[in-house]
């Protein structure tokens, strides 16, 4: 009985299985992302919310995560309703209940002036480490 030289298909596919379960080099998350907290916060208008955004579907990036196309808090006025609960770099994941992820910039703009006095937000938070 001669000894086969080539591997036999279960090995073949056992390899294969193996390659596909470690996936690509550089596929793990950056850690970077492990170390994000969700927030709940709530504040009030007066007049407006005190800060400004960037990103979103169709807008110009932001300056803290270029490949995220989430929408992201750039500004905020010192003496405005967010300054003592929002801080540049938060990003709004959901606001009075609306869904801010993959939204386009300009719906986000429109949605936060038109809410009334009380706004309800989820946002993510880089946890300093």
């Amino acid at each position: 009985m001669a000894m086969a030289r080539h591997p036999s298909r279960e090995q073949l596919i056992d390899y294969l299985m193996l390659k596909v379960a470690h996936g690509p080099p550089g596929a793990p998350r950056a850690p970077q992302d492990l170390l994000q907290q969700e927030i709940r916060v709530k504040m009030e208008k007066n007049p407006e919310l005190g800060f400004s955004i960037s990103g979103g579907v169709g807008g110009r990036g932001n300056p803290f995560r270029p490949d995220d196309n989430g929408i992201f808090v750039t500004r905020v006025q010192p003496e405005g309703p967010a300054s003592m609960i929002l801080q540049p770099g938060d990003k709004i994941l959901q606001a009075n209940g609306y869904n801010f992820v993959n939204i386009d910039h300009l719906h986000a703009v429109s949605l936060l002036k038109t809410f009334p006095t009380t706004v309800d937000m989820l946002i993510a938070r880089e946890a300093s480490a």
